[in-house]
Parts: structure tokens; C-alpha cells; sequence
């Protein structure tokens, strides 16, 4: 049977998601017909090596075995899963139960490849990729760069290679997303595209940080079964719902359920309070994208020890500022130094700083970050003395040349301190201008990365009266690697 044949009496949605997976060059929904969508991927197949690389070995191996045999009924059951993702990949038809026709010299080409190869060696890395953007149901592709990095040294040229890939294209597909003002790349596991606004939902409404690190072996079992089956109770859940006879639905409800922790809509569709028991044991040891690739049983442990580590950080801080004369004297001399600057320089569109009051930290980061980069610039300050400051207020400036910008994290309050710590482990004692730190960001969000610059102001560390953050909530093991480095850590007071 013909492909065009068969998949032209479908719907134009259901070609459309099918042509979006498999061709490359993808147009618009609006702006391509069903017959040119079919012609695409026809098309695509026709490149060297496509068929070969699109199909995992498992797929292979049957189209192998199909040359020489005629399927049988034991064989149906046997070989489902390559079947159905064989069809979904308009290679083999489960209407006729054969290879299109359209695809035949494709295959002949692909088992020629497999048969010198004798082994595919790729499947192990590319599905493995797969499955954890299908356990996670979506990843900034940074943090998943990230994290192929640093479990297979992978450099990004062998990483966007991988993204690249026809079977890592077919179930993965990328967006972009504004992840704190910014505009950030995330991939996602296509199957989930209607379900990512409500996993975001979930993520927030849950505020677990981390990722749990799983027997690696699940993630194969994922990416074939779509449950991590070497577990026993998730092995009982799969085979009492292989039992029924709608069981691709019933596990897409289950999938639903443990990608966003939520199980309260099973019993909608299973009336079977037994197998709803089993089927809630089996979620509670399978990972969730809503919990970061926590398992639930897993998460509670999280919740618990997150607890425990929390009491490390709480504050309770009093006169930790300056004085109102010396938090007036400071503005005074900063803006000063930041409106020189930007005279020379033209950073920002901002005219008056010097004795300016409610001004956007936004209009002077760029004045900021050109300054530490150019710290000379305070000498010529000193000497211009634009502002007739005395020898006391000049003296303060030449201290501000010792200042470090960079990124720390806040790792606790002291009563007339907060606790700075550096990647070298240094522990910075610092005060806050007009007010306790404490008030700004409460104890409760501690451990957090800011990034500021440190000033000498006087005898007392302070910062440059803005700082930024990410805003990102981080778990146990930064708690725990603060928590430990503090205890090994020299205050600074001086710098």
C-alpha cells in the first residue's frame, strides 16, 4: 500500500503532527497542504542514512525479521511496540501490515547500513536523552546541555549533534519560552505539548528543586515501555493494565498522571478501585516532571530533609546596616563616581544621578559594570574631583578600587551581618545600606546566588545597593554544600 494512499484520508491535524516530527524544514499549519505535507516526508526519507537513523535497533530487527517472514498473531503481540512506532513514523502500515511502498528501497538501504554495522551504537545515548526529556516533560536546553556535559563530557558540538538527530528530532521538539525575562530555548517531549501550561502549574504549586539521580537502566525501560518496569510494583501496575483491552489509553491516563503528580482524575476513568491502588503504589516509585524527576516517595523525603536544612539559615537580624549619615554619604559618593563616569563614557540614557533620589538600578547597572571593569577610572575621578569632595570623602572612593564584582550566594544572617560566600569559599561579613538585607530576602529563601559588587565603605563590606538574582529556587544538595562550606569557611570583614 501507498503511503500518500492511506494517510491522505486522514485528518490534515493528525498529518500535520506526523510531518512536524519527521521533516526538517517544517511550514506553517496555514500554509501547506495535506498532499504537500505527505510529499515532504517522503521527500525527507529519501536523504542517505534518514530511515537508518530515525528507526531505534529494536525497529530494525523487525523490519529484518519481515523480510523473510509473514507476521502471525503471536508476532502482533510480539513486535507492538515497533509497530506502532514504525506507523507513527510512516514506515510500516498497520493497516496492511507491511512496509509502505514509498519506503521500501529506504529500508532495503537502512538493513544494508545495520547488517554492515552489525550493531547500533547510537540508540543508547540518543534514547536515553529522550527519556529524560520525556520523564521531565519539558528542559531548558541549557540546563540539559548541563547535564549531558557533565554525565558524558559531551561539548556542545556533539551536543547540538545529538539535538539534531532524526530519532531525537521525532519525539523531541524545542520552543521558546520567557524563563525570567528572558527569552530561553526549552525542549519537550512532543506527546506532552498540551500539557506543559498545566506542568508549569504544577512544578510552582509543588517547589521541589533538584533532580533525583535514578538507576540509569530506568531510562531505557521509560523510553520502551514508558515506565521504569524493573521496579516490581510498576512491573505489577503494567501487567495487570496490559490485561485490558483500551490499555494505550489507560496507560496515557497513568502517563498523565505521573507526569504531573496528579492523581485524582484515575478514577474518572478506571473504575476499578484495586487497580487504582496498585496503579497510585506504581506512581508513587515512578519519576514526575512536576517534581523535577523526583519519584513522590522520594519527594516527601526531600520535603523532609529540606526541613531539617532549613533551620541552618534562619536569621534574625539587628542594626546589621548602616547608620542613616553614613548610608546618606554613601549615595552621595557612589552616584557621584557613576554620574563621572557616565559623563565620560555615555552608557546610559540617564542624565542626573549624583543627589538623585528613586532611581532604576536597571539605568545604572550598565555604568556599574563598565566601572569594575575599568576601576582606573576612580584615579581620574580623585584627580578631576568634580565634585569638590574633601580628602576624608575622596579617601573612601580610593577604597572602593578594592571592590569585587561577582557572584556570591547568601548564605545566612548574622545579627549585625549577612553571610556572603564566594566560589572559593570565602565567607564575606557584609552590611546593608539603608536596611537589613533580612528584610529584602527573608531567611526563608536562603541559600540564593546573587550577583553584586562588595565595597570597602569605610571599615565595613557593603554592596553597591542593587544585586540581581535569578529568582530560580535551588534544593537540598546547595543547602547542603553551603551548610558545609560555612563551617570550614574564614570571615572576611576586610577586603
Amino acid at each position: 500500500m501507498k503511503l500518500k494512499d492511506e494517510y491522505k484520508k486522514l485528518p490534515k491535524e493528525l498529518v500535520y503532527e506526523m510531518y512536524d516530527s519527521l521533516v526538517y524544514d517544517v511550514k506553517y499549519y496555514d500554509n501547506i497542504t495535506r498532499d504537500k505535507m505527505l510529499d515532504s516526508i517522503i521527500s525527507e526519507y529519501k536523504q542517505e542514512g534518514y530511515l537508518y537513523h530515525i528507526c531505534t535497533e529494536r525497529e530494525l530487527l523487525f523490519l529484518k525479521y519481515i523480510q523473510d517472514n509473514k507476521l502471525t498473531k503471536e508476532d502482533l503481540k510480539k513486535y507492538e511496540w515497533e509497530i506502532n512506532e514504525l506507523n507513527k513514523k510512516a514506515i510500516f502500515s498497520k493497516v496492511t501490515l507491511s512496509v509502505y511502498e514509498e519506503q521500501e528501497e529506504n529500508v532495503t538501504k537502512a538493513l544494508a547500513i545495520y547488517n554492515k554495522a552489525s550493531k547500533k551504537v547510537e540508540d543508547e545515548l540518543v534514547t536515553f536523552m529522550i527519556s529524560v526529556i520525556k520523564i521531565n516533560g519539558n528542559m531548558l536546553t541549557k540546563a540539559f546541555q548541563s547535564m549531558m556535559s557533565s554525565m558524558f563530557h559531551m561539548n556542545e558540538e556533539a551536543f547540538n549533534a545529538h539535538l539534531a538527530h532524526p530519532l531525537f528530532h521525532f519525539y523531541v521538539d524545542y520552543q521558546m519560552i520567557d524563563f525570567h525575562d528572558l527569552e530561553e530555548e526549552e525542549l519537550f517531549y512532543r506527546e506532552y505539548w498540551d500539557e506543559l501550561d498545566e506542568l508549569a502549574l504544577r512544578r510552582k504549586e509543588l517547589a521541589i528543586a533538584g533532580t533525583f539521580k535514578s538507576d540509569i537502566r530506568d531510562n531505557y525501560d521509560i523510553f520502551y515501555y514508558g515506565f521504569p518496569i524493573r521496579n516490581a510494583k510498576v512491573k505489577k501496575m503494567y501487567d495487570e493494565v496490559s490485561k485490558l483491552k483500551l490499555k494505550d489509553f489507560y496507560f496515557r491516563v497513568i502517563d498523565d498522571a505521573r507526569l504531573l503528580y496528579d492523581y485524582d482524575h484515575l478514577g474518572l476513568f478506571i473504575d476499578d478501585n484495586n487497580l487504582i491502588e496498585i496503579i497510585k503504589d506504581a506512581l508513587d516509585e515512578m519519576p514526575s516532571g512536576a517534581l523535577n524527576g523526583f519519584t513522590p516517595k522520594n519527594y516527601q523525603k526531600e520535603l523532609k530533609k529540606g526541613e531539617k536544612l532549613d533551620t541552618e539559615f534562619k536569621g534574625g537580624q539587628n542594626n546589621a546596616h548602616l547608620t542613616r549619615e553614613d548610608a546618606k554619604l554613601f549615595y552621595k559618593l557612589y552616584f557621584a563616581l557613576l554620574e563621572y563616569v557616565n559623563n565620560k563614557h555615555h552608557l546610559s540614557s540617564i542624565k542626573k544621578i549624583y543627589k538623585q533620589n528613586g532611581i532604576d538600578p536597571m539605568d545604572i547597572y550598565p555604568i556599574n559594570e563598565y566601572l569594575w571593569e575599568h576601576r582606573n577610572i576612580i584615579d581620574d575621578f580623585i584627580k578631576d574631583n568634580p565634585y569638590k569632595f574633601n580628602n576624608d570623602e575622596l579617601k573612601i572612593i580610593d577604597g572602593f578600587k578594592t571592590a569585587i564584582n561577582d557572584n556570591f550566594v547568601i548564605a545566612g544572617y548574622d545579627e549585625e551581618y549577612t553571610k556572603l560566600l564566594n566560589k572559593e569559599g570565602k565567607l564575606y561579613m557584609i552590611k546593608g545600606i539603608n536596611c537589613n538585607i533580612e528584610e529584602i530576602i527573608p531567611s526563608s529563601e536562603l541559600p540564593l546566588i546573587i550577583n553584586t559588587t562588595l565595597l570597602m565603605f569605610r571599615d565595613t563590606i557593603i554592596f553597591n545597593s542593587f544585586f540581581g538574582t535569578n529568582n530560580i529556587r535551588y534544593g537540598n544538595d546547595l543547602k547542603e554544600y553551603v551548610i558545609k562550606e560555612m563551617k570550614n569557611a574564614i570571615k572576611y570583614y576586610h577586603l
